[in-house]
Order: structure tokens, then C-alpha cells, then sequence
């Protein structure tokens, strides 16, 4: 019975030392601008924004087959990353906005939990 509780003890530290072991790395909450590194993960539910223009955000692919990250082309030049960040809350918090002015439920306008920490990705 001795080494039962010794042993339950000793993984009670573990737990407390290191942290519950099944979260794993855990992002960081914080507000990024002029940060090199955007916060990721960031999920975006296409199918809630079907009637948008996709070119919209997708603005090199006039087609509107673009599918790349905005990502994939800003962050190859460093001074771009502050501007990417800044227009991209722009544009989302402008339209969201409107909609909540309009009175139409426009989502999550100030929320920026529910994209920068979503767990799954759409």
C-alpha cells in the first residue's frame, strides 16, 4: 500500500511540475501587431462567407480559384507582415461591423478567439 501512495504522489508532482500532460503547447493569447510570427492557428469558415466576393481576400486570383494563404505570399517580405496584419483586421472588422450596424448577425467581430485559437480547421 506504501508504494501505491508513493507512487500516486509521485505523479502528482509530475502532473503539477510539468503541466496536465494532454495539453501538450498551448498557444499563446496575445495581441500580435509588429510581431514577426502571426498567431496561429487561424481558421476561416469558408462556407459562412459564400456570398463574399472571393477576390475579396483571395485578391491575385481574379478567377476565384485562388487558394493559397495569404501567408504563402505576404510573410516573404518582413516589412509586408505588419500591413498584412493590420489591412486583414481591417477588412474582417469592417464587415463584420457593418452587418452588426445593419442589425444582421454578422458573427464574431471582436471575438478574436473563435479564429485565432479555433481547435479545428474548417
Amino acid at each position: 500500500m506504501k508504494y501505491v501512495v508513493a507512487l500516486l504522489l509521485a505523479a502528482a508532482v509530475a502532473v503539477v511540475v510539468t503541466g496536465k500532460p494532454t495539453l501538450g503547447e498551448q498557444p499563446v493569447v496575445d495581441h500580435y501587431f509588429g510581431s514577426p510570427e502571426p498567431i496561429l492557428p487561424m481558421t476561416f469558415a469558408h462556407a459562412d462567407h459564400v456570398s463574399e466576393s472571393c477576390v475579396l481576400c483571395h485578391h491575385n486570383y481574379v478567377d476565384d480559384t485562388g487558394s493559397e494563404s495569404c501567408m504563402s505570399c505576404h510573410v516573404q517580405r518582413d516589412e509586408l507582415l505588419q500591413v498584412l496584419e493590420e489591412q486583414f483586421h481591417d477588412l474582417c472588422r469592417k464587415c463584420h461591423t457593418k452587418k452588426a450596424a445593419a442589425g444582421i448577425d454578422g458573427g464574431p467581430p471582436r471575438r478574436c478567439i473563435a479564429c485565432h485559437l479555433a481547435e479545428t480547421e474548417p
